[in-house]
């Protein structure tokens, strides 16, 4: 038994034909150790020369297939050397009748080999796959950071991606994830707040809201008013995974209650929008009873629309004993989409919107992005918006079924349903375009709570715990895209052809007249669009000072970064004696400004001060002071430019102010708008 061991084990080895001794390893296949020395020392010198100087190119994507690879092949190398050593060891041991031990160095050699050398092919495989696994994703014709069409909103072309890492599974990982103790609502709460100050540039919530509404009509109506009693939102919310009242399961593709909670919150308190005037609706699916029953206590009036994918009994004679005002979606017949190719959508101008829709005046898409590798690509704001069509021809879910569409938006080949070219005509387009529903879109969300697609920070593959908002359809779009595929997992395929089309509606590459509502009016241009510089810096143009394309706002943890406590007013601050009591930081004036500002504070005692200006992601931009400064009151100016008298970009930035007496320290924070 022992010669056949010895026989096994000594196949794995060279041995001199003219000696018998070992003289190395033997490598199965040569041409496939030739290839992976080849990858494995391209990819070191790859590493060493692009993530040694600059850490953070870790996560571009190249490097996500170069590491592992470099990796593997340092510790192939590691492992040859060792393996080598240790049998030369064992052959002296055994030479010198010393068994036991050059018996446990050759098991260790046997032991390290099967480890780390055992058939190169296998490593080479697993090379080949993962190049071959990038080059199947997708991948934008366009280069990075090249801007087509007209940036729409307040600030044109902004994107505001809000995150906080302490939303999600805090309190507790038992139970479901749609219930408190495991997403927090006070952090959601948070997030929204943070989207719409930072997406409209205003540092009061009433004034944001006021400026959205306004914007909107001005853009739509030539109007500059605001919300008005009685005027209707529609708010789409994607429920296809939501196919009964009771949700089972773990499935993060259904709606955040606590996001919508916040959203409905910010309507009624904020923006000044009765909850009666306010409409959750989703043509085919259910509102689950964790979003609707979590909402429904505190705003009874808010109205829940709903199709019925499991054919509820009573369904086409309305709600029956559905408790509150869960209601039936109904089809406006004087409400039809015209499509721009009625050669592939035949359904042309007999396709209708709900009564929901286009009795609105306001629109919101709150989207759940995720990929759709077997036709579109993505599902993002505006697919949203797909199962919004009652159609004459198909009868799934009562008439309520985009299915006529599906050949015009193939990113991807799904059975006879081929791939639509780049440069092709988009159905997509009609919809974010229609005046009923696109054209009605004050605002696009995405709820990303809890999608786990990404591995780079600042999700490290945890729940995303974020929040997307914006004002420009396309941009939108575009940064969801972008996020998705730099998780590897939106699928190669002409993905953002519709994104093309949408920017340059008005001139599209495939020389479609986009007239959805055939009244003679052709599109224009429905927002701008653009790829970012890369996933890492997630920079698009107007970041970059580039472009007139669109700006990505980030709001990272900040609580971890600024203590959001308020100083509170000083109403007396001064002791008998004519000397200050504590240390305030005031409210800096003008605060929105767009030249400069000046900043106040109050020194009790001599200190050292720092007083410094932080932009969203906590990083350091300008010093204002930085010495050693008598008790008092002071004014100091900023003229919204760095250290290097830079101009810096519009938005939120923060004045922090950090003391030591060398008794105490204290800091204090106020938030700034420059725009």
């Amino acid at each position: 038994m022992f010669s056949k061991i010895r026989q096994q084990i000594m196949k794995q080895f060279t041995m001199c034909s003219r000696t018998g001794k070992i003289t190395g390893l033997k490598i199965v296949k040569r041409k496939s150790l030739i290839l992976w020395i080849a990858f494995g020392i391209a990819s070191v010198i790859w590493v060493l020369i692009r993530v040694v100087p600059k850490p953070s190119r870790a996560t571009y994507p190249c490097q996500k297939v170069a590491i592992p690879v470099a990796a593997g092949f340092v510790s192939w190398v590691l492992g040859l050397v060792g393996s080598t050593l240790i049998i030369r060891r064992a052959r002296s041991l055994f030479q010198k009748k010393q068994y036991i031990v050059g018996a446990i160095c050759f098991a260790i050699a046997i032991l390290l080999y099967y480890v780390t050398l055992s058939d190169t092919r296998d490593v080479t495989a697993s090379v080949v796959n993962s190049v071959s696994a990038t080059a199947e994703s997708f991948v934008p014709i366009d280069a990075a950071n090249s801007p087509m069409g007209t940036a729409k909103g307040i600030n044109p072309g902004r994107v505001v991606w809000v995150f906080d890492s302490k939303l999600c599974d805090q309190n507790s990982t038992s139970g479901s994830w749609w219930e408190d103790t495991r997403t927090d609502p006070d952090v959601a709460m948070k997030m929204m707040q943070l989207a719409i100050l930072n997406l409209t540039g205003i540092s009061d919530m009433e004034k944001a809201w006021d400026s959205l509404f306004k914007n909107f009509n001005q853009t739509r109506y030539g109007k500059n008013v605001g919300y008005q009693a009685g005027d209707k939102i529609a708010i789409k919310i994607n429920n296809i995974f939501s196919r009964s009242y009771e949700w089972s399961g773990s499935s993060e593709n259904l709606p955040c209650p606590q996001m919508i909670y916040a959203l409905i919150w910010q309507l009624v308190y904020k923006a000044g929008v009765p909850d009666e005037d306010i409409t959750f609706y989703d043509c085919i699916f259910y509102h689950g009873d964790p979003v609707y029953k979590y909402c429904h206590t505190d705003f009874p009036g808010v109205r829940w629309a709903e199709g019925d994918a499991t054919d509820r009994t009573g369904y086409l004679s309305g709600p029956g004993n559905d408790p509150g005002t869960r209601e039936m979606v109904v089809q406006d017949s004087n409400c039809a989409i015209y499509f721009g190719d009625p050669n592939l959508v035949k359904e042309s101008g007999q396709v209708f919107l709900p009564t929901i829709v286009s009795e609105a005046k306001y629109v919101m898409s709150m989207c759940l992005p995720r990929p759709h590798t077997d036709l579109a690509g993505v599902t993002l704001c505006a697919k949203n918006f797909f199962g919004s069509v009652h159609s004459p021809t198909y009868d799934y879910y009562h008439g309520w079924s985009p299915q006529c569409m599906h050949a015009a938006i193939a990113a991807h080949d799904m059975g006879e349903i081929k791939m639509r070219p780049m440069g092709s005509y988009n159905a997509l387009v009609d919809i974010m375009g229609h005046k009923d529903l696109g054209g009605k879109t004050m605002l696009l969300l995405a709820d990303c709570v809890r999608k786990s697609y990404w591995s780079a920070a600042p999700f490290n593959g945890g729940p995303a715990s974020s929040l997307f908002v914006s004002q420009d359809f396309v941009a939108i779009e575009s940064v969801l895209i972008d996020f998705l595929r730099s998780a590897g997992v939106v699928k190669a395929g002409t993905v953002d052809n519709y994104l093309h089309e949408a920017s340059q509606a008005d001139n599209p590459p495939s020389g479609t007249v986009y007239d959805p509502e055939n009244d003679g009016t052709p599109l224009k241009s429905l927002g701008v669009h653009e790829h970012w510089n890369n996933s890492t810096d997630k920079q698009y143009s107007r970041n970059l000072g580039t472009g007139n394309g669109i700006e990505l706002i980030q709001v990272i943890d900040i609580d971890t970064i600024f203590d959001f406590t308020i100083p509170p007013p000083v109403v007396n601050n001064i002791n008998k004696h004519g000397i200050l009591k504590s240390f305030s930081l005031f409210a800096n004036y003008p605060n929105p400004f767009s030249i400069s500002t000046t900043i106040s504070y109050s020194l009790s005692t001599s200190s050292n001060i720092n007083l410094a200006i932080y932009d969203l992601k906590g990083t350091k931009v300008r010093t204002l002071i930085n010495q050693h400064q008598s008790a008092g009151t002071f004014k100091v100016n900023w003229d919204g430019c760095n250290d290097n008298n830079i101009r810096l970009a519009s938005g939120i930035y923060f004045c922090r102010m950090d003391i030591n007496t060398g008794k105490e320290t204290n800091s204090q924070t106020r938030q700034m708008i420059l725009y």
